[in-house]
């Protein structure tokens, strides 16, 4: 399964849509949306070039471009939308394992502190058993 198949399965799964009907010509306002979705993480995520995920949806790359544009509008008013979006690209970070680089570099702070003061302990312990 490639990666954009993914995507389909992963917004219709949590949309509770079929596939067939993500990828319909159809212009009601929540198969736009879910299509739009499946773009956006297909171009963020995946990152994607605009031609590669108009293709495997079937439209030409301007509307690409035209869908991730309002996807930022609608993240910033559309509460409602906000929030499916998350919910969506929650379920596909699980999926394929993703991790944002904010939280690795939030790990490796992280464990770094705790070596540090693991090694503090140490001199401490050392400097203790010396009577200093």
């Amino acid at each position: 399964m490639d990666k954009i198949d993914r995507v389909k399965k992963v917004v219709s799964y949590v949309t509770k849509m079929s596939e067939k009907e993500l990828l319909s010509k159809s212009r009601k306002r929540h198969i736009v949306d879910n299509r739009r979705m499946a773009f956006v993480i297909c171009r963020d995520i995946l990152e994607l070039k605009w031609v590669e995920i108009g293709q495997a949806f079937k439209l030409d790359h301007a509307n690409i471009i035209h869908h991730y544009k309002k996807h930022k509008d609608l993240m910033a008013y559309d509460d409602y939308y906000s929030s499916k979006y998350n919910d969506i690209l929650d379920v596909f970070k699980l999926q394929i394992d993703y991790v944002e680089p904010k939280e690795l570099i939030r790990e490796i702070v992280n464990i770094k502190k705790q070596r540090y003061n693991n090694y503090l302990k140490q001199k401490l312990k050392e400097n203790q058993g010396q009577g200093i």
